[in-house]
This record gives structure tokens, C-alpha cells and sequence, in this order.
């Protein structure tokens, strides 16, 4: 029988009330679970983990750190949050002599002072290629392995119909999608929802109180109250989507729903479809967007579907590899003593 060990995350994202974090931390946890590795301290997203005693206290009794990067580490210049998650690592092997992993992570503009710290990460797995270009010339290794939401297993096929909008983190793509939906009779979405959360979801008891609050605010104004199964329904009996969200455009390819999209704060969904389709074609100014009058020609070419069908497959070995990877090293590590 194996011995389990024991991790801290950083950086859950599921206090965003996110479709696609929510997805990603469920798949994220599932998988360490089933390879006996128990996620036993959770750091939540936006919160600075320097000078709090829990942190210290919490690293001395787990076997390692693995920071869920997801876009957070970019534009360091501007973001003080792709220095701290980049510190952690060295703050693990100095302070409780454990390794770190950086897992499903996007990278981009990132000062030479954050890139000396990410060498400290045991491993870096990283969502699109593109990402690589913020380690060139650096030393540092890393792998590919493409984002979490692309192992969730898509709802029964369903008759498809109509075009499905969502918003973007870009505040004006968001306003301007929201725009076109309403002149053009597209359905339209956000991203993040209202959904019930349970306590075991959130890393600390306040994320709790707060999406609570939240939902019941939800259900009284009538917002948006679909969890992320039915989310993923919905989206996949659309016959395109329309969006500005990276986690929608990969819930689409897991859901093979045949979409454009407005690019993100960093390249990364340009990169993703690189990695998928060798092109960038599906990424689109908004102002073609607005021009699309038949969704059907927006349909999967057959190479996109071949293509999209070999990424799937890949996407799913790679994520498993990475994770057995993640077991092995812990074993090796506590052979050593």
C-alpha cells in the first residue's frame, strides 16, 4: 500500500466563482487524490502569502508546494502577484527543505528578477507554448502540458443551435461582447456565476461567508446561477461561441463547440490554438466578431477537427504523465529520508 503524501496549494483560484477555475481546481485535486497525494492547506488567489504564520506553519507539515499558475504570472512589472507566486518556491526549500511544482501555468513579461525566482521550482508545467518564451535564455526547464479544463469529461451530445457570447477580462471586450449579443439575439454569459458554493471548496472560511453571500444575492436579483456542469451543457448545445475568456475557449475545444475569440490580457489563448491547429485564425478583432451573420461558417474545417482530435488525446497523456511525475519525485524524495 502507498503512504500518502501531503501538499499545500497556492494560488486556488475557486474563490473567483470561475467556470473554468472551478473546473481546474476540481480536476487539479482529483488527480492528486488519486495518485495518494492529499492537498491538505489551500492559499487562496489574490492574497499575499509573505509574512502570515499560517503559511509557515502549514509548510512544515506537508511533503510539498504545488502553485496552480493558471494567468497569474505575467506583466511583473505591474502585478505583484507574479512576484509572490514565483517566491514560494524558494521560500519552501529554504524555510521547510520541501520541492514546489509550478503546475497549468501561463507566463508573460516577466523581469529577470521573477524569472531567478521560478528556478526553484522542482518542475514548471506550463499551458501553451508561447509561455516558453518567458524562460528563453534563462536555463530554466520546462514542459508543456496543456490546461486542466481540457480533462473534463463533455456532456452527451446534444442538438446544437444559436451563438453563445461571454465576456472577456477586458473590462471594454467585455461591455462590447455584451453589446453584440443583445443587437444580434445571441445568448450571453459570464464567465464567473452565483453558484451555491459548498465549504469544502474554499481555502478559507471568509471565501466561504462571501460566495454565500453572493449566491443568495444571485438567487433574490434572478443573476446567474448555473453551476459549472450546466455551464458546460449550455455552451456545448450552442453551435458557436463568441468569447474573450481563455477558459471558454477550452472548455470549447473539450466540448468540440466551434468558436472564435478576442484575445486575452497576455497571448495566451493565440498561443493555445497554436499548440491545437498550427493557426491563429479563430482569434479575431471584435470588430469581426460583430460581422459574423452565419455561425455555420464559422464550423470546424475537417483538418481542425483531425487536429483537434490528436491535441485531446495528447492533452489527456500529458496531464497524466505530469502528475505521475509529481507521485514519483515525492517517493524518491522520502526514500532518501
Amino acid at each position: 500500500m502507498r503512504r500518502l503524501h501531503r501538499v499545500a496549494i497556492f494560488n486556488d483560484t475557486r474563490r473567483t466563482s470561475h467556470y473554468g477555475c472551478e473546473f481546474v481546481m476540481e480536476t487539479l485535486i482529483a488527480e492528486l487524490r488519486a495518485r495518494d497525494i492529499d492537498p491538505v492547506f489551500f492559499w487562496p488567489m489574490g492574497v499575499d502569502w509573505r509574512g502570515r504564520p499560517e503559511v509557515e506553519q502549514a509548510l512544515r507539515h506537508v511533503d510539498a508546494v504545488i502553485v496552480n499558475g493558471e494567468g497569474s504570472i505575467h506583466d511583473s512589472a505591474e502585478r505583484d502577484r507574479a512576484h509572490y507566486l514565483a517566491e514560494i518556491a524558494g521560500y519552501a526549500h529554504h524555510s521547510a527543505s520541501i520541492p514546489a511544482y509550478l503546475v497549468n501555468s501561463s507566463l508573460y513579461a516577466l523581469e529577470d528578477s521573477v524569472v531567478d525566482k521560478l528556478r526553484y521550482f522542482d518542475a514548471i508545467y506550463l499551458r501553451e507554448s508561447r509561455s516558453l518564451d518567458a524562460l528563453a535564455g534563462s536555463g530554466i526547464a520546462a514542459s508543456v502540458v496543456p490546461d486542466l479544463t481540457l480533462l473534463v469529461a463533455p456532456p452527451p451530445p446534444a442538438e446544437r443551435s444559436g451563438v453563445l457570447g461571454t465576456d472577456s477580462v477586458k473590462s471594454e471586450v467585455a461591455s462590447s461582447m455584451k453589446a453584440l449579443c443583445r443587437a444580434h439575439g445571441w445568448h450571453y454569459s459570464k464567465l464567473t456565476h452565483a453558484a451555491r458554493p459548498r465549504l469544502a471548496d474554499c481555502g478559507l472560511r471568509y471565501d466561504y461567508v462571501r460566495r454565500q453571500a453572493k449566491w443568495l444575492h444571485a438567487t433574490l436579483t434572478g443573476r446567474n446561477t448555473r453551476n459549472r456542469q450546466e455551464f458546460l451543457a449550455y455552451l456545448a448545445s450552442h453551435r458557436l461561441l463568441c468569447t474573450g475568456r481563455f477558459h471558454a475557449v477550452t472548455l470549447a475545444l473539450a466540448t468540440r463547440t466551434p468558436f472564435v475569440a478576442v484575445e486575452s490580457n497576455t497571448p495566451k489563448i493565440s498561443g493555445l490554438l497554436e499548440d491545437v491547429f498550427g493557426s491563429t485564425r479563430r482569434v479575431v478583432p471584435l470588430a469581426e466578431v460583430d460581422e459574423m451573420a452565419d455561425p455555420a461558417a464559422q464550423g470546424w474545417h475537417a483538418d481542425e477537427e483531425a487536429a483537434l482530435t490528436e491535441f485531446l488525446v495528447s492533452a489527456h497523456c500529458r496531464s497524466k504523465a505530469m502528475f505521475d511525475t509529481i507521485r514519483t519525485r515525492l517517493d524518491a524524495r522520502r526514500m532518501r529520508g
